[in-house]
């Protein structure tokens, strides 16, 4: 029979480390070659791209299925897996001043497509060195002026490899050391892209952060999990103490640590 008493439900999910929180999570980008060389033209701090990621989502487990008919008689349809289903993900994030998160992703998506000034031939890509065009410190006059690109150009896709990475999305949840100390799984997802990078609305009125999405697809993804039911608060002690204010202090309060209780 169940245990019913909800202060031993408590108990055993503090036991286990408390609940899991939506806001605990993290991101990273294994870029990587010539696509890492033409995103750090745009943005060279990594922590900026991955830091300010405030939206992002765990990968579906979803599979393929088929019909099959007669297996037994008076049976109707039953349906088998087939084949592995790998649904696009969706990421978000905070743009500061300098607009760093956007120019990433749209940097990385504009690199799908090497763009060539007419009359060029078949040689180098305008933008073989970087995002092209670019400019720094330039007037609010001269950057409304200028024809950057002329509309004649042509593009070429360039080969997956070259624009493809593997993008790791960590569920994690705050220890004493760090907000990431506590890694229960890791998703991985290979060969990743972004194929839609959705617009910005803006308008007059109450100003709010803005925000920048990107819709990935990829192609493999598999899950990395890490048992972190043995760790406790009661650990703390060793590194320093646990704050009596915390609400999971002393098993939710249900017990005391060191003779303290919570909230004293």
């Amino acid at each position: 029979m169940p245990n019913t008493s909800i202060p031993k439900y408590v108990q055993d999910i503090a036991k286990k480390g408390g609940m899991a929180m939506s806001n605990g999570f993290a991101v990273k980008f294994d870029i990587n070659g010539t696509l890492k060389k033409y995103i750090d033209s745009v943005v060279t701090n990594a922590d900026i791209y991955e830091g300010f990621c405030d939206e992002a989502q765990l990968p579906p487990s979803q599979a393929a299925t088929g019909q099959l008919q007669g297996r037994l008689l008076g049976e109707g349809s039953i349906s088998y897996a087939h084949t592995k289903l790998y649904t696009d993900v969706q990421l978000g994030w905070m743009c500061d001043a300098n607009m760093e998160p956007f120019k990433f992703v749209n940097a990385w998506w504009q690199y799908i497509f090497a763009e060539f000034q007419p009359a060029a031939g078949v040689g180098d890509a305008v933008d073989k060195d970087g995002y092209a065009p670019g400019t720094t410190g330039a007037s609010f006059g001269k950057i409304m002026s200028t024809d950057w690109k002329k509309k004649s150009r042509t593009t070429r896709v360039r080969y997956p490899d070259d624009y493809t990475c593997t993008i790791r999305i960590a569920k994690v949840e705050r220890g004493f050391d760090s907000a990431i100390e506590r890694v229960s799984e890791v998703h991985v997802l290979q060969d990743a892209y972004p194929y839609t990078v959705e617009s910005i609305p803006l308008s007059f009125g109450a100003s709010q952060i803005t925000k920048a999405t990107a819709t990935f697809h990829y192609t493999k993804h598999h899950v990395v999990y890490n048992d972190i039911s043995n760790w406790s608060w009661l650990s703390g002690y060793d590194r320093g103490g646990h704050d009596p204010d915390d609400p999971e202090f002393g098993l939710f309060g249900l017990t005391t640590e060191n003779g303290v209780s919570r909230g004293q």
